[in-house]
This record gives C-alpha cells, sequence and structure tokens, in this order.
C-alpha cells in the first residue's frame, strides 16, 4: 500500500500507524486549511459512512462550511452548473412552500411536491450554500469516497483526506493517515 511509509508495524492483522509522522502530516494540513480560512476560500467537508454521517455535518456547520454526508453524486464537482440548478430548485420550492403557495395544488401534489423536496434537502442540502467550486475537500476516507478524489484531481482541487492503513493516498495533497473508522478518532481529526 502507499500508506507503508506510516505503519510502525502489524501484529494480528492490526496495523499500527507511526504517529509521529501522522502529527506531521496533521500540522501541514492544518496549516494549509487555516491559510485557506484566512484568504476567506471555501472548504468541502464529505464523509459519508453512516458512523460519521453526523459528525462531519456537525463539523462543517460549525465552520460555515459546505458538506456531504449522505451521498456524495456523481459530478457534483465535475458536473457544478447541473448540479448549481438542482440547488437553485431546491431554493425555489422552499421559498413557495414557506410563502404558502403550494396550497393551490391537491393533496396528492403537495405530498409529491414535499417528497422532492425532501430529496433534495437530502442530496443537495449541504452544499446549498456552494456558489463556486470549492478551494479544497476535506474527505474522512478516501477509499470510501473514491469518486470525491478523482472528481477534485480532474478540477485540481487539492484534498486533505484521513485516511487508514487500506487507503491510497496517491493523488491527495494533504493525506493525514489515522484510523478513520472510529467515530473518537474522527472526532479528533476534524
Amino acid at each position: 500500500p502507499t500508506v507503508k511509509p506510516f505503519i510502525e508495524g502489524t501484529a494480528n492483522g492490526t496495523d499500527f500507524i507511526n504517529l509521529e509522522k501522522t502529527k506531521e502530516q496533521l500540522e501541514t494540513a492544518t496549516a494549509y486549511l487555516k491559510a485557506l480560512q484566512g484568504a476567506g476560500k471555501t472548504v468541502l467537508f464529505v464523509g459519508v459512512k453512516p458512523e460519521i454521517r453526523q459528525l462531519v455535518k456537525e463539523v462543517a456547520l460549525s465552520l460555515n462550511s459546505p458538506y456531504v454526508a449522505e451521498r456524495f453524486i456523481g459530478g457534483t464537482l465535475t458536473n457544478f452548473p447541473q448540479m448549481k440548478k438542482r440547488v437553485d430548485k431546491l431554493h425555489d420550492l422552499l421559498k413557495k412552500k414557506e410563502a404558502g403557495e403550494l396550497a393551490v395544488y391537491t393533496k396528492k401534489e403537495q405530498l409529491l411536491i414535499q417528497r422532492d423536496i425532501d430529496r433534495l434537502d437530502r442530496d443537495f442540502g449541504g452544499v446549498s450554500s456552494l456558489t463556486n467550486l470549492p478551494a479544497a475537500i476535506v474527505i474522512v476516507d478516501p477509499r470510501h469516497e473514491d469518486m470525491c478524489v478523482k472528481e477534485a484531481a480532474r478540477l485540481h482541487i487539492p484534498v486533505v483526506a484521513l485516511s487508514n492503513t487500506d487507503c491510497t493516498i496517491d493523488g491527495i495533497a494533504y493525506p493525514v493517515v489515522g484510523n478513520d473508522g472510529s467515530v473518537a478518532s474522527v472526532r479528533f481529526f476534524l
């Protein structure tokens, strides 16, 4: 694996990570993200594994950053104008709902519109504040989010990724080798 230099040893199928190297990687990634924040750039957070979904959402909301916590839909970055149309449709439907303009429809039509709102909010609610492509992407488990890594590489967007020992860190600008499956570990790194 590409993370072999960061593995201190293995026993009973468990890899032991060299935490000194992880600390250096984390400091480099943190300095990069702080520089982006100081410049007012946008950072997208991506983590859709069920056990870390809520944590990624909370961290992104606390930083007023866009996030993807349910499902990374292919083309979110590479087909950005089309994704923006879906976000605009979500905003339009929410505005009509708040203004009471949906009352003219039958109950069944209102139910179908509400389902459409719920689906759009689930898929695009976290990225609704994204007006341009992000300056960087923070990914938890790039092996699980390989589509996002590929799209970021195609668009030359730097990726900061918390990567376990089963991940490939090729193409990741700022890899941080650590446990990406434990909620406590992901909370610490985020």
